[in-house]
């Protein structure tokens, strides 16, 4: 009897695996459990293992081809035995066989698109696609592949502004101008994830909220920290570690930040669990902390610097990297005052920090020198209208020019 070896889901937030390398070639002989493939799924790599016993029949996928979850990569059986005849839907289908790095003469005419994932709700069990008729029309119309859309209407289903939303997101870059092009290069999967990722983000509305941070107190409280981290643990407390702490804290008091959207629901989650936006070698990864509201701002510390070094060597679990209910973003180590961020989907919402620096402002009528910190939190406005979104700046703003009023 032959197996069919199949995407597997290793995530919640996983839609599609991208093939990175065959530790088998058909013909080989497997057992049950034997690593098979190397997969890359929601910014993490792993392995899949055989189903069954056997020999590899066929193999269905190249390297580099996405394959959305539940779809054939392979078929495993007796020798001989006549496989199905059945083929993977490839969400890279025009660009599967291209190898990452590629010569283009200069006279070449290139379109280059992006487009958004499709939502975990726009499928059906099977992998069909959940889609309104006039939808299906009017894809047919645009050329646009429905597999890629994000359904906005009743429990994920695609209608027909979806389907050109997503037309008029697709950029057009033509490339038939004198312009000299010497190399193509393939994104990597993490790449691709994230560009994904941003452009389903992208499709919703976002607003932004900006304010200033004192943060001198909390750079006192930092040193006295330090003074017995460092001592007992061997590290040292970050400002970022201050702030996930503070964040935590405040969204407590605002549970609609610390939520998702799922059709026309609003699921509310009862974990704080904060993911700290990382940057690494080939792009921004986010790992999470779980319960952060429950940590201690020494606990937050010591496990941020523990996923961190693991991160820049790609050895982060995929549930260390997914679950986040709501993100930090800190680019102040880059000397970065203020920035706008995106939302990291499914969530409601995310912080952005610049760094601290010194500057005269007044205090009591008095100009002072004070560390000064600019923070912008963006929202989900189909959720969040602006003056929830200022409650929130205020509130997290209070806490970290009080930084002694946290629960330590």
């Amino acid at each position: 009897m032959v197996t069919t070896m199949i995407m597997q889901r290793m995530s919640v937030a996983m839609e599609y695996g991208v093939i990175l390398k065959w530790l088998k070639k058909e013909g080989d002989k497997v057992k049950k459990g034997d690593l098979v493939v190397e997969i890359f799924g929601e910014k993490n790599e792993f392995e899949l293992e055989a189903p069954g016993d056997g020999v590899i029949l066929k193999i269905l996928c190249d390297v580099n081809d996405e394959i959305p979850i539940s779809e054939p990569i392979a078929f495993i059986g007796k020798e001989g035995e006549k496989i199905p005849d059945v083929r993977p839907r490839k969400l890279n289908a025009a660009t599967s066989t291209s190898p990452s790095t590629t010569s283009v003469a200069p006279s070449t005419k290139t379109a280059v698109t992006q487009t958004a994932p499709p939502s975990t709700e726009t499928r059906l069990p099977g992998g069909k696609i959940k889609a309104s008729p006039r939808a299906k029309k009017k894809a047919k119309e645009l050329g646009v592949d429905l597999s890629v859309v994000v359904g906005t209407g009743p429990e994920g289903r695609i209608v027909e502004k979806d389907v050109i939303s997503a037309k008029a997101a697709t950029p057009q870059i033509d490339l038939s101008d004198d312009r000299k092009v010497s190399k193509v290069e393939t994104m990597t999967p993490l790449r691709r994830t994230i560009a994904r990722r941003m452009t389903q983000s992208a499709l919703n509305p976002h607003i932004t909220m900006i304010t200033e941070i004192d943060m001198t107190e909390a750079i006192t409280l930092r040193k006295e920290l330090n003074l017995r981290v460092e001592k007992a643990h061997g590290i040292r407390v970050s400002f970022n570690d201050i702030i996930v702490k503070a964040v935590a804290d405040t969204l407590e008091l605002f549970p609609k930040f610390n939520a998702t959207l799922a059709g026309n629901d609003l699921h509310v989650f009862d974990d704080v669990n904060i993911g700290v936006a990382m940057a690494t070698d080939d792009g921004l990864i986010v790992v999470t902390i779980r319960e952060a509201n429950k940590k201690s701002i020494t606990d937050i510390a010591i496990e941020t610097k523990e996923k961190g070094k693991r991160a820049k060597k790609n050895k982060l679990t995929s549930e260390e990297m997914t679950g986040s209910t709501f993100t930090v973003s800190n680019l102040g180590p880059f000397k970065v005052d203020l920035f706008i961020p995106v939302i990291n989907p499914p969530e409601t919402a995310i912080l952005a920090l610049g760094q601290i620096k010194k500057k005269p402002v007044v205090v009591d009528d008095k100009i002072v020198v004070r560390s000064m910190m600019m923070a912008s939190c963006a929202v989900d406005h189909r959720i969040l209208d602006g003056a929830p979104a200022g409650q929130f700046l205020a509130a997290l703003k209070e806490t970290l020019e009080n930084p002694y009023m946290m629960k330590m």
